[in-house]
């Protein structure tokens, strides 16, 4: 299985079940079902612990618990808020940023890393909702709000790809995949830019800025269903139990974005009180 999620898209452990469909369809179903049952064993005929869902939702709940103490952490700490906290912010931004494009493009499972990663986002997670809150006068409750919009639209978008009303087919992860890369290279022009006094309001509180959150919220969505697509050919494959990791980074991943991009899209609505 190769899937074409920019963050699953190197997955070494997966390439070699061209052959094991080959072999399994000269096999009864009993034999399919004692195959299945079995330990999975690597080349050297020696046996293995395979991913399962149990697997992955034990790593997620582990990465995204160090990113929520994090989080609060860094919220509690960040009273009052101070301008060298708007420092911390772009250099947690900048340093999650990096790590994660090596976790994905090393197809990095070291649960040290992983951690690590998710306790960086967790102060940048943390910082965001505080400058957030004091953009709408200290109302905090769009944080909730904005969680709240998260764990509904995770699931939504759970039930969407278990009853199969949106297939995650080649096509569709082509486009997912344009449509992010798109989309992230237009906010990383519009930092750019903003350098040199440029501003074209993408990342704003404007009406653009509004209109990007909104794209940026359904494009979350649907990484959430490649997201599942990875586990669930994974675990159909026998990919080995350590990339229950880097299934719970993808994950991770795509949580923040879609919870950041909620969080902003209520602070626009409520405006700068």
């Amino acid at each position: 299985m190769q899937s074409r999620n920019p963050v699953f898209s190197r997955r070494d452990a997966f390439r070699s079940s061209a052959g094991y469909a080959a072999e399994a369809s000269t096999m009864t179903s009993e034999q399919l079902q004692e195959m299945y049952n079995a330990p999975a064993r690597d080349g050297l005929g020696t046996r293995r612990d395979r991913m399962t869902i149990d697997d992955v939702v034990a790593r997620t709940a582990m990465t995204l618990g160090t990113l929520i103490i994090v989080a609060g952490a860094t919220w509690y700490l960040a009273e009052p808020l101070q301008p060298a906290h708007f420092g911390w912010l772009i250099g947690a931004a900048l340093v999650g940023l990096g790590l994660g494009f090596v976790i994905g493009l090393k197809h990095i499972t070291n649960p040290a890393v992983i951690l690590s990663y998710a306790a960086i986002e967790g102060v940048f997670v943390g910082l965001v909702s505080k400058v957030l809150t004091a953009y709408v006068g200290g109302d905090a409750g769009i944080v909730a709000q904005a969680v709240l919009g998260t764990l509904c639209a995770s699931a939504g978008m759970l039930a969407v790809y278990k009853f199969r009303i949106i297939r995650v087919t080649p096509k569709f992860q082509r486009f997912v995949i344009a449509a992010t890369m798109g989309f992230f290279l237009i906010v990383m022009v519009n930092l750019l830019l903003g350098m040199f006094g440029i501003n074209l309001g993408v990342s704003g509180f404007g009406g653009i800025g509004l209109i990007f959150a909104v794209i940026g919220v359904a494009l979350a969505c649907f990484n959430l269903l490649l997201d599942f697509d990875y586990v669930e050919k994974g675990i159909a494959q026998g990919a080995p139990s350590k990339d229950a990791w880097f299934a719970a980074f993808g994950l991770t991943v795509t949580l923040v974005w879609l919870y950041i991009e909620i969080l902003r899209i209520l602070a626009i609505l409520r405006g700068g009180d």
